[in-house]
């Protein structure tokens, strides 16, 4: 009966040493599923990541579009209001010597009259 118990004994325990064999095994797999979704996780991370960061740039790059834009545009705008004061003192200008030429003519009639009017006074 000794004999038999230990008999038992040590086909139990070796009975356990597979399970235990076998769970250890099983550890070893669940370790590298761990560590390979993690690695899996750690990189969907990254490439999430990477991914923001090019969002940001596309929207910082668009934010920068509309600010070149705005004053491409008041560039436009204001070359536009320059070419119009130009050409609206030039033509200014041009009523002012017409103007100028209207008064030189008539004080040279006025001073031809006047000449006239000495004239007649010491003739």
């Amino acid at each position: 009966m000794y004999e038999e118990r230990k008999r038992d004994m040590n086909e139990e325990n070796l009975m356990h040493s597979f399970t235990v064999h076998d769970l250890t095994q099983e550890k070893k797999k669940l370790q590298q599923s761990y560590e390979k979704l993690a690695e899996d996780v750690n990189g969907l991370l990254d490439a999430q990541e990477r991914r923001g960061e090019v969002e940001r740039k596309d929207v910082e790059t668009s934010k920068l579009q509309e600010k070149y834009d705005m004053v491409k545009n008041l560039a436009a705008a204001q070359a536009t209001v320059i070419r119009n004061m130009k050409l609206k003192l030039a033509e200014e200008r041009k009523n002012l010597q017409k103007h100028i030429d209207e008064l030189k003519k008539t004080v040279e009639e006025s001073n031809v009259k006047l000449q006239g009017v000495k004239a007649i006074i010491n003739g």
